[in-house]
């Protein structure tokens, strides 16, 4: 009996042995199993992550078609629009008197309407030229070797001024019909925002930015924005040109300014010399430019008494009939 305590014991401790190896390898699997799992969950965060990057990708190329897609149209588009002005109505056509109403007008409809109000009011493109052709002797002076981007190229006229002068020019517009007529007269145009544009752009990178009848399209936040950006991407000597309604004429800004419904506010020349000077440019001034014909004019005459009476008057004239557009001419500092 005695000698069977020993081999006892010995069973005993190979058990325990056993039983605490078996422990140990459960505890050792269950690490494994829990890092097999961890590995899974990073595998599929990574596939998920190629997933998406594949499909943002693919997403870009979509958005890619579409705006060429978008583009094409806004030239068929206008196309159709330009003939349907000049093509008279089929004679079996009926008019209805009581049309049913249309829905909403799309972007690329509205972009067409604006047109037409543009061309009534501002004028059509030769005489838009024809006001804008003496701006291209400012730029003489200006050191050469850079380009000339338009913010608000709208149909091109002063690209086109540009091109025949041999300058290097871009034209920049939010409007696709703009850009796209721009493109068909053979200029360098992109459909894109101003300030997405001008924030893009390399620092002493332009030798001129110009924009005509913009400025007062802008909150007052994106206007002084469109300066500063215009100074840090013009070159040393490179110049800012911009044209807008002369909020000091008491004709434009109390009446025909607001005949084109996107303006924002008149702009007077003092606080546009004032905002130039504070971005840091230099030689600041604003001119007064589209000079009404005045139709009559009170001369004083002395003769008959009313000398101090006509020249009132006469001062009133001058500033009521005033330049009806404001150009503002400032440069960055060489």
């Amino acid at each position: 009996m005695n000698s069977l305590v020993p081999k006892i014991k010995l069973i005993v401790r190979k058990l325990t042995g056993a039983a605490q190896l078996e422990e140990r390898m459960n505890v050792r699997l269950t690490e494994i199993q829990e890092n097999i799992t961890d590995l899974s969950q990073k595998i599929e965060t990574l596939v998920g992550k190629v997933e998406h990057e594949d499909l943002v990708n693919e997403v870009k190329g979509l958005e890619k078609k579409i705006d060429v897609a978008f583009s094409q149209l806004s030239s068929v588009q206008r196309g159709l629009v330009a003939e349907s002005r000049t093509s008279p109505l089929p004679k079996e056509e009926i008019v209805d008197n009581n049309p049913t109403p249309t829905p909403p007008l799309d972007r690329l409809a509205a972009e067409t309407v604006y047109a037409s109000i543009e061309e009534k009011l501002r004028g059509s493109s030769e005489e838009i030229r024809n006001r804008q052709s003496g701006y291209i002797k400012l730029l003489e002076n200006v050191p050469s070797g850079k380009s000339v981007v338009d913010l608000g190229c709208g149909r091109g006229e002063f690209l086109e001024l540009l091109s025949e002068s041999g300058i290097d020019s871009l034209g920049v517009d939010s409007s696709a019909l703009a850009v796209a007529e721009c493109q068909e007269k053979g200029f360098e145009a992109k459909q894109m925002d101003l300030l997405d544009y001008l924030s893009s752009c390399e620092d002493e990178s332009l030798r001129a930015v110009v924009s005509f009848q913009v400025l007062e399209h802008l909150s007052f936040p994106s206007l002084i924005q469109v300066l500063a950006e215009s100074f840090r991407a013009l070159m040393p000597g490179g110049i800012f040109l911009g044209e807008t309604p002369n909020g000091a004429n008491l004709a434009v800004g109390g009446s025909t300014f607001w005949l084109d419904h996107t303006h924002v506010r008149p702009l007077h020349p003092e606080l546009l010399k004032h905002l130039a000077e504070f971005y840091g440019f230099t030689n600041v001034r604003v001119d007064l430019v589209s000079q009404p014909e005045v139709p009559w004019k009170l001369e004083p005459d002395e003769d008959k008494g009313n000398s101090s009476y006509a020249e009132a008057i006469i001062g009133l004239q001058e500033y009521v009939l005033s330049g009806q557009d404001a150009l503002l001419v400032a440069y960055r500092p060489n």
